[in-house]
């Protein structure tokens, strides 16, 4: 396995209809973006069984076993599609090796938290400065959709809201066990928000609080736009200001057929909902190295067998979410004061889609020479992945991917909406981080950093 497949960790990819031996899963939207009742008796009347309503968007999730259910439920007044749900089969090779809490402290910060010196992502987004003004994410709800977490982890622990957190995986629930495969949910609940506990490492926002919903089942990797929708719904419902989605198709969501449009227009939908209700959706741009401001009529070839696709980068092209591009440096560990915002190796760009850049880490750092950071040993590569939780009880790894960026984008919204008093607008929320991100890549918007890298010091000012 490559330096590159073993950063990045996590990308969707392997589109599958939803269905089991006995039941296909439905996405059902209303004309309007409401679904009341009677709406819903005429659903079932034509043959499905709904499992879940979402009224506050105008979709509901049906199963049905009748082979005609889609075409009668599509000519009842008033609803606007019926579309298979489809499921993603996540591709997550395995994180570098974990490291306990059982060190010295690292010996440069004199911090007591004894990994944060390895956190440089912190540093390039100057995460002190705004500690220092007094500003940690206290009274602000995080919303992490993912595989889930180490609930027992003791960075995430004291931050977890276990009354609000939820599972849209069927059978599994959102707190992860010792042997279970995912890692990926830990890593990036930690980047936001562990705890300053003297322990481990430290999150962008160390006081805000997590609500984890689970919508990539941390088994088998795979996750459905049934679980990714109602996820932030729920999340919106649940008092979420942020709500973190560092999850992505690899390659591209071919936007071309009528369904996956729908299905696109239902997640939309669940958006503008969770804008509607002061929350603001953080998503990874994904980690193809694609220029997303050319995806249309892009050839794609199984073996021989080739077509025109208009490509989309899902989430980070939706209308109304704050995409995030990877930075990271190259031998950080060998040159401490190396620029650390170079536009990762495998990050996708383009001014129309990017929002901001933020530290995501990479691989590309060449050979296989050893460093040291404070008591820790490594290749010299290694170092420069982000380096946040992952196992209970308390261990910790590297990481790399636009799903690594996301959180600290997240992390900083908190920081901005706690100086607010837990409360502040969506539209109020990207103001401040485009006035507040530095301009990096040519003056204004561009295709690689959007506004800019995001600032935690300056964002606080505002």
């Amino acid at each position: 396995m490559s330096k590159l497949s073993r950063a990045i960790t996590v990308a969707l990819g392997g589109i599958v209809c939803a269905s089991s031996a006995h039941a296909a899963t439905f996405i059902v939207q209303a004309k309007s973006q409401a679904f009341d009742a009677q709406l819903a008796r005429k659903i079932e009347a034509a043959g499905g069984t709904i499992t879940s309503r979402l009224p506050q968007i105008g979709v509901v999730v049906v199963d049905s076993t009748d082979a005609n259910f889609r075409t009668r439920a599509a000519k009842v007044q008033g609803i606007r599609s019926v579309v298979p749900d489809l499921i993603f089969q996540s591709d997550e090779p395995p994180s570098t090796e974990d490291i306990s809490e059982d060190f010295a402290n690292p010996p440069a910060s004199g911090d007591n938290d004894r990994f944060f010196d390895l956190q440089w992502g912190h540093a390039a987004i100057d995460a002190a400065g705004a500690w220092n003004a007094g500003y940690r994410g206290a009274g602000v709800r995080v919303a992490v959709l993912d595989s889930g977490v180490f609930c027992q982890h003791v960075d995430i622990a004291p931050n977890l809201i276990a009354a609000e957190s939820t599972s849209f995986v069927p059978g599994e629930s959102y707190c992860n066990t010792v042997s279970t495969n995912s890692t990926h949910g830990t890593h990036t609940s930690g980047t936001i928000l562990a705890a300053d506990n003297g322990i481990g490492t430290i999150g962008v926002a160390p006081e805000a609080k997590l609500i984890a919903v689970k919508v990539l089942s941390a088994a088998t990797g795979s996750g459905s736009f049934e679980g990714i929708i109602s996820g932030i719904v729920y999340a919106a419902d649940h008092g979420a200001d942020v709500i973190n989605m560092s999850l992505g198709v690899r390659g591209g969501l071919d936007v071309g057929g009528k369904d996956t449009a729908e299905l696109i227009n239902a997640t939309k939908r669940a958006v503008q909902y969770a804008r509607s209700q002061n929350a603001i959706t953080v998503v990874s741009a994904g980690n193809d190295g694609r220029d997303l401001d050319h995806d249309s009529g892009v050839t794609v070839c199984d073996g021989d067998d080739c077509y025109q696709a208009n490509l989309r980068a899902f989430p980070a092209q939706l209308p109304g979410v704050v995409s995030v591009s990877a930075l990271a440096p190259e031998g950080w560990a060998v040159h401490p004061t190396t620029n650390l915002d170079p536009l990762a190796s495998y990050s996708n760009y383009g001014q129309s889609a990017i929002s901001f850049g933020a530290p995501g880490g990479d691989a590309r750092l060449p050979g296989t020479d050893l460093c040291q950071v404070g008591p820790v040993v490594q290749q010299c590569w290694v170092f420069d992945m982000v380096f946040s939780t992952t196992r209970a009880p308390g261990t910790y790894s590297w990481m790399a991917g636009t799903s690594m960026a996301a959180p600290h984008v997240s992390g900083v919204a908190a920081l901005i909406i706690g100086k607010h008093g837990g409360e502040l607008a969506p539209s109020e929320v990207e103001r401040i981080l485009r006035a507040s991100a530095d301009d990096l890549g040519k003056p204004g918007k561009d295709d690689a950093y959007g506004y800019g890298r995001v600032n935690a010091a300056k964002a606080v000012q505002f």
